[in-house]
């Protein structure tokens, strides 16, 4: 498993114990579509900073705890 996808796995299962929806996600993320946002759980669409600050600030969890967790 790649890092990019060891990050989206960690995204995924942080948003899926907040009961948020890929398309909450991405109208919070200002994002055109759940599509986005999904390839980016899947690591298929590579994760910027950005992308990840911004779905963590909608999602309500910690950047730094999955970067910590996917360090390991």
């Amino acid at each position: 498993m790649t890092l990019n996808e060891r990050i989206g796995f960690e995204m995924r299962s942080q948003r899926l114990l907040k009961r948020m929806t890929l398309q909450q996600v991405a109208d919070g993320m200002g994002v055109s579509s759940k599509n986005t946002v999904s390839r980016m759980e899947l690591g298929v669409t590579m994760i910027t900073v950005e992308d990840l600050v911004k779905y963590c600030n909608v999602v309500g969890c910690s950047w730094i705890e999955i970067l910590e967790k996917v360090g390991d």
